[in-house]
């Protein structure tokens, strides 16, 4: 195995990857990141939203192993080994090996084409990552490390967000390690782990709660702006549309010489291996074929040519409202109705108030803070949810225009 090495990274400048990380990006199986693009559909909106996952995951790694050292350096107590780190790293470098091609578009059309198959891209990062140990005879360069068994069963439950265990081999004690969520560097330096309630948390300084807000509400408004724009939103579903035509056509081909189509490439990580965004041309390549073949690659010239797909109104609705998206595309079946969730992360309401912070004179006491307690400027609400509603048939879009003109006009309870 070779150096370290240094690693000139776009956003955090000049950042050293660990030898066994670079052992491990120098694969096949992690080079395939290079060809699948971080943000998915939106450089065809946004043209410099043009990164990959492989610049993604080696900032991750940087990012991760940043915040573990920190606490490594300022909590001896903690007892985090060099090992813990690496594994952090290795598991924020690995975390997205199981995407498909134009990332999250194919969970939706894994969704939609197998209803009864709940496809986690986490999962399959887990089995491409011991797919990845075993074709390159890596477990060696694991054991010149000192890791183990343990230690691979620890990257892939930290990569899917699992929990300490005998089978990981970390304590109750380091719990805090599962929570790594790759913060910014100012948050690093005031963050800490710490036993709350009989529970290992990261902890953060009480004067960086409204850091933390602004964070979150930068995330926010990419994804309103940019990540969940309408137009990205409707390619995502055009592109979802030609997949599932395009399904029983397009085919992988496996460790064992059997070939997959596009819905099941995920049975075997040789053929995953060869699922990148380059499936569009793979299909338009194809010869002329079936119907469902062609019309697939009709959508997919028609995202090409910026025909895109009648978009014919919005409304703005509750987060827990279904009643609404129900009542439109049952009324009218040609609607489809794409809802844009935007929050301050994975949980309703806002999730920053389970967040721990410590005291400002008294490091020892941990607290809660509720918005108005970190400022009157705060939002109220932390969901915003809306319905685009869009049809592939323009000739019924005054149809559908009217009904969702009658429903903003509807008086609500507050009136």
């Amino acid at each position: 195995m070779g150096k370290n090495k240094l690693v000139n990274d776009a956003v955090h400048g000049h950042i050293e990857i660990p030898a066994l990380c670079v052992r491990i990006i120098d694969t096949p199986q992690f080079q395939r990141l290079r060809f699948l693009q971080q943000l998915g559909t939106a450089s065809f909106v946004f043209p410099a939203a043009s990164h990959s996952r492989f610049e993604h995951c080696l900032g991750t790694c940087h990012l991760a192993g940043q915040l573990v050292r920190s606490l490594h350096s300022r909590q001896e107590e903690l007892n985090i080994s060099e090992e813990d780190i690496l594994c952090v790293q290795i598991a924020g470098l690995c975390h997205d090996l199981g995407h498909g091609a134009f990332s999250h578009s194919f969970e939706v059309f894994m969704r939609e084409s197998k209803p009864s198959m709940k496809f986690k891209h986490e999962e399959i990062s887990c089995e491409m990552f011991d797919h990845l140990l075993k074709e390159n005879n890596i477990m060696s360069d694991f054991e010149r490390e000192g890791l183990g068994e343990k230690d691979v069963q620890f990257i892939k439950d930290l990569i899917i967000g699992g929990a300490p265990s005998e089978a990981n081999g970390r304590g109750a004690e380091k719990a805090f390690l599962f929570e790594v969520t790759f913060e910014y560097e100012r948050l690093i330096c005031f963050s800490k782990a710490a036993e709350v309630e009989g529970e290992w948390h990261i902890v953060f300084k009480e004067t960086e709660a409204e850091n933390l807000y602004e964070m979150n509400h930068a995330r926010a408004m990419l994804h309103k702006k940019a990540y969940q724009h309408r137009v990205v939103m409707i390619i995502d579903r055009m592109l979802v549309d030609a997949l599932l035509k395009a399904d029983d056509s397009t085919e992988y081909t496996g460790g064992d010489g059997k070939r997959y189509k596009l819905s099941e490439v995920h049975r075997d990580m040789t053929a995953y291996t060869f699922l990148t965004d380059d499936v569009i041309h793979r299909i338009l390549r194809k010869p002329t074929g079936s119907g469902r073949l062609e019309e697939a690659k009709m959508i997919l010239n028609n995202i090409f040519k910026r025909n895109l797909y009648a978009y014919i109104g919005e409304l703005q609705v509750d987060a827990g409202d279904g009643e609404t998206k129900d009542e439109l595309e049952e009324k009218f079946p040609e609607a489809l109705c794409l809802t844009k969730r935007v929050g301050f992360g994975s949980k309703e309401g806002n999730p920053l108030e389970e967040q721990h912070f410590y005291r400002r004179g008294n490091q020892e006491a941990y607290i809660t803070l509720r918005a108005n307690e970190v400022s009157r400027m705060l939002p109220r609400e932390f969901t915003d949810v809306k319905l685009y509603v869009i049809t592939r048939d323009s000739c019924q879009a005054q149809r559908i225009r009217d009904f969702i003109e009658s429903k903003r006009r509807r008086p609500t309870e507050d009136q």
